[in-house]
């Protein structure tokens, strides 16, 4: 092989995909996430096709310009299997393709939540922040451009700063 052959080969392997494929996510998916994302600030949204602040706040996440920050948010839709292709399409609407993205696996919310965590009981949209070397912080209800900034410490384009 030419030089100009393996480095147009390197750079492939160097290239991300087009869009985030979409994991299941059962109950060891979360210590998976967790360990290897480890020493690391990430953000985990939970959301639902069915929840109107959760799409307010895939909105606000596509809005989010900064690949760094992007990267640190990790998306789990919490709907049934057979929703699965609507939140795939509003993960597309919303310009959310690139991120990395799990949907629950099973047709027993409670038992995934339980796995999440114990003190959740469902209500979305629901997101924990993880700072490393620090407990996760979790937050129900819709995450407001500031405080989402703060956490992935970038401005976020277009959204009102509350």
């Amino acid at each position: 092989m030419t030089r100009l052959a393996l480095l147009l080969a390197g750079l492939l392997l160097l290239t991300p995909p087009a869009r985030a494929d979409v994991n299941a996510f059962g109950t060891d998916s979360l210590a998976q996430i967790e360990a290897r994302r480890a020493g690391g600030d990430f953000v985990l949204v939970l959301w639902s096709v069915d929840c109107p602040p959760c799409l307010k706040e895939l909105a606000l996440l596509g809005r989010l310009t900064d690949a760094r920050a992007r990267q640190r948010l990790v998306l789990v839709a919490t709907d049934e299997p057979e929703r699965h292709a609507e939140a795939e399409a509003l993960r597309k609407r919303f310009g959310l393709d690139d991120l990395e993205h799990w949907a629950f696996d099973a047709t027993e919310p409670e038992r995934l939540r339980q796995h999440i965590d114990p003190a959740w009981f469902g209500e979305l949209p629901r997101s924990y922040f993880y700072a490393a070397g620090q407990p996760r912080q979790a937050r129900s209800g819709l995450l407001d451009a500031a405080t989402l900034g703060r956490w992935l410490g970038t401005a976020i384009p277009g959204a009102k700063h509350d």
